[in-house]
């Protein structure tokens, strides 16, 4: 499905997503999630981090809005939601529905992830959420045996150059501990479009030791949004 989507953002959205769609995303396993260390990266409101923890595994959450008090967290995404609300709504006809079964049950997802992660940002605030952007990483070399980032990278491909995502790419790689993996969803702009460069960039970071595959995933919302792009280091 090749359609243009008219979905206009500018600045970066905040990401507020369950652990159940990372799963499905990421095509995540409990033999993947119990390597190592999990760092997800440009990570937002989403509450995957906080039930992964309660889950027993280990993991850190990234983000340039973590500088953010709780009460000030809770202002923000409460109106960032409201706002992507209100944008769905006039694209929701362009848009994959075999995920979700509505807008309403979406929604509903987002304010369920929302409470959960503000919970957990309560608690743990500058110690399980670190305040930090790409393309600079507040961690050692080798330190992350799983690192997912969603919805950010490529995905603001019209907002962020080459070069941009080269440097990204790059420092997320440096803290991947080898034999580690990375996966980032999805390869699509905000328009429903493939990145166009994507060939171009994994040339560029190409090394013997990184490797790069395209997979599958379960999940879809928008329509060209059919693969992951997975690193191994």
């Amino acid at each position: 499905m090749n359609k243009t989507i008219y979905y206009e953002q500018k600045g970066v959205a905040m990401t507020c997503r369950s652990f159940k769609e990372y799963q499905d995303m990421f095509m995540l396993d409990e033999h993947l999630l119990k390597t190592g260390k999990v760092l997800d990266v440009a990570s937002g409101a989403s509450s995957f981090i906080s039930e992964l923890n309660k889950n027993g595994y280990k993991g850190i959450a990234v983000d340039p809005l973590y500088h953010l008090s709780v009460d000030e967290m809770v202002q923000f995404g409460e109106k960032e939601m409201l706002i992507a609300n209100e944008k769905l709504e006039t694209i929701k006809d362009s848009l994959a529905w075999d995920y979700y079964r509505n807008l309403t049950q979406h929604k509903e997802i987002r304010n369920q992830s929302f409470q959960q992660f503000i919970e957990s940002y309560t608690l743990e605030r500058g110690k399980t959420y670190i305040s930090a952007a790409l393309p600079n990483l507040p961690f050692a070399d080798d330190s992350f045996s799983l690192i997912l980032c969603n919805h950010f990278l490529f995905l603001y491909q019209n907002q962020f150059d080459l070069e941009f995502h080269k440097q990204a790419l790059k420092e997320m790689i440096r803290v991947l501990k080898k034999g580690g993996t990375m996966r980032i969803y999805p390869l699509v702009g905000f328009k429903n479009e493939l990145y166009p460069h994507l060939d171009t960039l994994l040339k560029e970071i190409k090394t013997n030791n990184i490797h790069f595959e395209l997979h599958n995933t379960n999940f879809r919302f928008l329509p060209n949004a059919t693969h992951f792009l997975q690193i191994n280091k």
